[in-house]
């Protein structure tokens, strides 16, 4: 149950503070005086989406905080089940920031809106002005049903399997229709996995063929250049090596006089064997060297391929080699593919029986809540002011709704067609008045009567909804006079097992609060503020006749508003 609301740089609130209690909470202010944005900020409490543009103009950050006191084991185990310590009250903070980085928390630990969304759920249910034009849509009346009769749990399942089907039965479309395709892909790969294995590449071949084409294209010239070099060192009259080594020699005989000179003879000795061991090696060099056409005719040709097979398949002899490795596995997954569908086939065939068994059974439960539905809801119209009205839930095929019905593998059966809400198709009926032919809502219900209608449900919907506090927002659109009455007697009986916050503008549901709050803007130094606060008695006799009078409060308004009270506490 929510016990407090504290909100700050909230749009147009500077700062205020609000206390709630068990019952009948109704919340009432003049039209833009500021009553949707307490509406906001509760559903911040419970996980809604944050937005920079809420933050009041000039500051930073904008903050809410909820505290609710916990007495359901189901929040107690959820608290426990995500990380966080359960108590008997849980401050919940939400903390909106400029820069877009909101923070939660809940009783100080940081967590994420994930989870608040989760905990939210079973904490509070806000029902908005406007939802009672869902009605309207013929989508919306399965999601009512469902919850009116507590399915939503089976319902979750149905999607599940639904979407199970849908992978299974998606994959082998794609492999069973694109067969042909698929054949050909396979001759084409197979074409360039052998093109790509004749050609018995491995990597740094093409720099290896290139350095060796080189060097046969410049062999006389490197074999002079050996020659050359090797006469240098050794074969010529003034060879490097015999004048080291007469040099040698003389320095050996000086040695004999000055032995420090014995170190430099080393150092000679040691050159002169590498002058000798490289001169060896260019002659060897040289050796080696001829012009090979044949061998050039062979690397043209060798690389001729390479750089054909590069244009095709990759930008290097590497990237060439991948492709091949690529090509191969991918035809491995190919050739295996008849065998893949076979299982598919199998595994459709499962998820199908899975999700229609499910459907099914979904269904005729659907249809034993749908005429429980109608019998409550008939009582309760009647207690809204309605008396007479019949109110049905109409199931339709798939027939009925897409014209004929046609073959789409699993999903069609039967004349009926699976969805991933199951096979049903449902529209409410109504006709509002005895002897009235009973027509879908859309073409014969009024906004007070959708009012009512959304009223009706949602009160129904109690029984399976076991949040604690329930918030209606303007629910009595479109109703006054003895209708609105109605409407705030049933909603103060509902507010008997819960606790109800409900935002009007109608006197005859302010009248029946337990705990009344008002919404008031004002200019404080040319900066409009709205502000709420609890009402007393008196100032609750003042608001009431406000909202009976308009601007001027007479004495027979104030008079009137003290009779509606009296009235409503004798009821």
């Amino acid at each position: 149950m929510l016990r407090y609301l504290h909100i700050k740089n909230f749009a147009l609130i500077d700062e205020l503070e609000l206390s709630f209690d068990q019952g009948f909470n109704v919340i009432t202010g003049e039209t833009g005086a500021g009553k949707s944005l307490l509406m906001q900020a509760l559903e911040l409490t419970v996980g809604s989406r944050a937005t920079a543009d809420l933050i009041r103009h000039d500051t930073s950050e904008a903050i809410v905080e909820a505290v609710f006191e916990v007495q359901d084991a189901r929040i107690t185990r959820l608290l426990e089940e995500s990380g966080y310590s359960a108590e008997d009250e849980l401050l919940v903070r939400r903390v909106v920031s400029q820069n877009g980085r909101g923070r939660v928390y809940l009783n100080g630990a940081v967590v994420t809106v994930a989870v608040l969304r989760q905990l939210g759920e079973q904490l509070i249910h806000i029902y908005g002005q406007h939802e009672q034009q869902t009605l309207l849509e013929t989508e919306a009346a399965l999601g009512l049903l469902d919850g009116v009769a507590g399915l939503g749990e089976r319902g979750k399942e149905m999607l599940a399997r639904h979407q199970t089907l849908h992978k299974s039965w998606a994959r082998l479309q794609a492999l069973t229709q694109g067969k042909e395709a698929a054949r050909a892909r396979r001759e084409l790969l197979r074409f360039q996995a052998e093109e790509v294995k004749r050609a018995a590449l491995h990597p740094g071949e093409e720099e290896q063929l290139r350095q060796e084409k080189t060097i046969l294209l410049n062999a006389e010239k490197l074999a002079r250049g050996a020659a050359a070099g090797e006469e240098v060192l050794v074969a010529g009259e003034e060879a490097i090596s015999d004048r080291v080594g007469r040099l040698i020699s003389r320095l050996r005989e000086l040695a004999r006089v000055d032995e420090s000179l014995k170190d430099t003879v080393v150092l000679l000795s040691s050159g002169l064997a590498q002058i000798e061991e490289a001169a060896l090696i260019l002659r060897k060099y040289g050796e080696r060297l001829h012009v090979n056409p044949e061998r050039l005719e062979e690397i043209d040709t060798r690389l001729t391929l390479i750089a054909r097979l590069k244009q095709k398949y990759g930008s290097s002899v590497e990237a060439v080699i991948a492709f091949q490795e690529a090509v191969e596995q991918e035809l491995q997954q190919l050739e295996g593919g008849e065998e893949t569908i076979a299982v598919l086939r199998q595994e459709v065939e499962t998820a199908a029986e899975a999700a229609w068994a499910w459907a099914r059974q979904l269904s005729q439960e659907r249809q034993t809540a749908a005429r429980t539905l109608e019998k409550k809801m008939i009582q309760e119209l009647a207690g809204l002011g309605m008396k007479g009205a019949t109110f049905r839930v109409q199931f339709e095929t798939s027939e009925d709704v897409n014209g004929s019905a046609s073959s789409e593998g699993p999903f069609q059966r039967n004349r009926q067609r699976l969805y991933d809400t199951g096979c049903d198709h449902v529209e409410f009926y109504l006709s509002a008045n005895p002897g009235e032919p009973l027509l879908p809502l859309a073409q014969v219900a009024s906004g007070g009567e959708l009012s009512r209608l959304m009223l009706a449900l949602k009160v129904l919907g109690t029984a399976a909804d076991e949040a604690p506090t329930l918030i209606f927002d303007e629910v009595d659109a479109g109703i006054g006079g003895a209708v609105a009455e109605v409407v705030a007697r049933r909603l103060k009986t509902l507010a008997r097992h819960r606790q109800v916050l409900c935002i009007t503008h109608l006197p005859q549901i302010a009248a029946f609060a337990d705990h009344a709050y008002t919404v008031v803007k004002t200019l404080v130094k040319g900066r409009t503020i709205s502000s709420a606060k609890k009402l007393t008695k008196n100032e609750q006799v003042q608001e009431l006749a406000r909202m009976l009078g308009g601007v001027e409060i007479t004495t027979e308004a104030r008079r009137h508003a003290k009779e509606m009270l009296e009235g409503a506490r004798k009821t």
